[in-house]
């Protein structure tokens, strides 16, 4: 379980599963179903869909597009690679889905974890930037520039949670709960209640709390893998902030903001969330002590309260 958020839902005895997809144990809940096996087996289908097209640790369709450099798109890689263009272009391009060569030249797609010298970085920035990237929306065609390819780790869970959430809503269902290794949550129905955790002590009291319902909520932070979220304009691990989550109308939305505000940091990283019309929190310290700042109102919306020692601004 990535530790930067913790959660409990108040959902009274729901069937729920949990097997691993997309590299995460993947846990999907349900209520007011007389036989829930065909809902969770449809949000699970959807879960292994999205795996299938954008996994970058097997064979899969975007593999395929980042080796061939061109081709035409299935419909769920154009809805991601559109709205990832989207992010990347109100984020100034701190998300941006063309980081694949510095996240696998960092090691980051399974090899060793390293440090990349100043030329192989420069080399390789060359290779980034979404200007390298070719759509044609009406067609579904793409096409890249040599040495560029795409790495969707940073919103395709957000999106198969809302495939795998509309699923669940389509059989019925009174409530539900798709939680893909709690950083990308969506949630209906009944309300849940998160945790921003301690970055110190995962085990410790959290740094604060808040409640949400019917909403999508995604985190990104250095504690879940130190340095795996890279600045795509310096080529380095981005250190803005200890954790970044963001509630949003949609996962896709949600997942690919948090990477963008784990990269700007707390004041550009939550005036982009709030352009954006979603909400959101960063865990960060000042003058050594733990501080969690929020979009205007976060507070009252979502019920925010601190953790012992942790001051909290808006």
């Amino acid at each position: 379980m990535l530790p930067a958020l913790a959660l409990a839902l108040t959902l009274a005895a729901p069937a729920r599963e949990m097997r691993v997809v997309m590299g995460t144990t993947a846990e999907v809940w349900v209520k007011g179903l007389a036989d829930a096996g065909p809902a969770l087996d449809a949000a699970f289908a959807c879960l292994g869909r999205v795996d299938d097209s954008m996994s970058l640790w097997k064979e899969s369709e975007l593999t395929r597009l980042n080796r061939s450099g061109q081709a035409t798109i299935s419909a769920d890689l154009l809805a991601v690679l559109r709205h990832a263009l989207d992010v990347a272009a109100a984020s100034g391009g701190a998300f941006d889905p063309t980081v694949e060569p510095l996240v696998r030249a960092s090691g980051g797609l399974g090899g060793k974890a390293r440090r990349l010298g100043g030329e192989e970085r420069r080399q390789l920035l060359a290779r980034v930037g979404v200007a390298r990237v070719h759509l044609d929306a009406a067609s579904g065609s793409v096409r890249l520039e040599p040495g560029t390819a795409l790495d969707f780790g940073g919103i395709a869970k957000g999106y198969a949670v809302d495939l795998a959430l509309a699923a669940l809503q389509s059989a019925g269902a009174g409530a539900g709960l798709v939680d893909l290794g709690t950083s990308s949550i969506g949630v209906f129905g009944e309300p849940l209640d998160i945790e921003v955790r301690n970055p110190d002590s995962p085990g410790g009291a959290p740094w604060a709390t808040f409640h949400v319902r019917d909403a999508h909520v995604s985190t990104s932070g250095g504690d879940q893998k130190p340095g795996h979220i890279i600045d795509p304009h310096t080529g380095v691990p981005a250190e803005g902030v200890l954790s970044a989550t963001v509630v949003a109308h949609t996962g896709i939305e949600a997942d690919a903001l948090s990477t963008a505000v784990y990269v700007l940091g707390a004041d550009a990283g939550l005036a982009l969330v709030k352009r954006r019309g979603a909400a959101g929190v960063v865990a960060l310290r000042e003058h050594g002590r733990g501080l969690v700042r929020a979009t205007p109102g976060f507070s009252e919306a979502y019920g925010l309260e601190a953790g012992p020692g942790v001051r909290i601004r808006e």
